[in-house]
């Protein structure tokens, strides 16, 4: 598991064979040291530093965010260091023709699953123009065997974004209305859970990367820049649509979620959600990785937890393997 800490004055300290979670009004809670797989610490919140010892050692990577999920830095193990697999993600980061096989793989993986997540909430509206970005977005997904570069293939992949956040944009109520996705900062509510649930997202692959001995800046889809987890950027795409898109359109139809929970836009324009809501945000976020599906060829159901560690594992195969192939995206139905 993550653990989230965002309640300005908790503290995280290590007990035995704990990790315990001291609260401002000394509330308690107790983690099991075995369960624990990162740490994600909001601003106003501390880690003794006996606790970031003893993460470190466990091989536990501390992310530091700012109260708006913007990045700190990292306290990372080398407990997982594995050059034998970085040599592997390197060379095939050489091979053009891999890296736009998987890009594509990737690609397709994301469209996939937003035209999954559009069919289903338009099942009841019957929206005609959220059946116009489908059938657009259907001659996109087919269209992505034709790019003979990552360029094309982004151009592809731009189009048919620009086609869903359009329709997303139709199937909110009218009061989470946004027009196109904006980003640091996020413009409107809608664009600011987005953003919030990719972090969340983020930090979850990162540290499943760095546990499998991957490189989490190296990249296959992503330009590769300083400072960016292009790798995590890449496992996200077909993640979204089901972890964090699905999740926000139900904390908004549901009215989990409403405008009051939203602070007033800062001196950059950007709209964020108050702390004591972004708890209950990050509380649905966890639900929805811990529950249950039949999406992977395994023999057992697996969590969306369980489900992003299997696609971890089959990235390492098809990199060690030299074949783009051997990693098949997770799919909807």
């Amino acid at each position: 598991m993550i653990l989230y800490l965002n309640e300005a004055g908790s503290v995280l300290r290590k007990t035995g064979g704990y990790y315990v979670v001291i609260t401002a009004d000394n509330k308690k809670r107790d983690i099991p040291a075995e369960k624990l797989e990162a740490v994600v610490v909001f601003s106003g919140a501390n880690v003794t530093t006996p606790c970031l010892m003893s993460l470190l050692r466990q091989g536990v990577t501390v992310t530091f965010l700012s109260s708006k999920g913007g990045l700190f830095g990292r306290a990372e193990s080398t407990a997982h260091f594995n050059i034998e697999r970085h040599r592997s993600q390197f060379r095939a980061g050489e091979n053009p023709g891999f890296c736009l096989e998987l890009a594509r793989i990737f690609i397709k993986g994301k469209i996939h699953n937003e035209l999954v997540v559009l069919r289903r909430y338009n099942r009841h509206m019957n929206l005609a123009t959220v059946d116009d970005a489908v059938k657009r977005m259907r001659l996109c997904y087919t269209d992505l065997d034709k790019p003979k570069s990552l360029n094309e293939l982004n151009g592809t992949e731009g189009y048919a974004s620009r086609l869903y956040f359009g329709a997303l944009s139709h199937m909110v109520r009218e009061e989470f209305r946004f027009k196109g996705r904006t980003r640091q900062p996020p413009k409107d509510p809608f664009n600011s859970l987005l953003s919030f649930g990719y972090t969340l997202l983020m930090y979850e692959i990162y540290a499943v990367l760095l546990g499998k001995g991957l490189h989490p800046y190296l990249g296959f889809l992503h330009r590769v820049r300083r400072g960016h987890p292009a790798l995590a950027s890449d496992l996200m795409e077909e993640w979204r649509p089901i972890l964090v898109d699905s999740l926000v359109l139900r904390l908004i139809q549901g009215r989990t979620l409403t405008l009051d929970d939203f602070e007033l836009p800062d001196v950059e324009g950007g709209v964020y959600l108050r702390k004591d809501r972004a708890r209950v945000f990050i509380e649905k976020f966890q639900e929805r990785l811990n529950l249950e599906h039949r999406y992977l060829p395994t023999d057992a159901p697996l969590t969306f937890r369980q489900a992003i560690h299997y696609q971890v594992g089959a990235l390492v195969k098809a990199l060690e393997e030299s074949n783009p192939r051997a990693y098949q995206p997770i799919m909807l139905r």
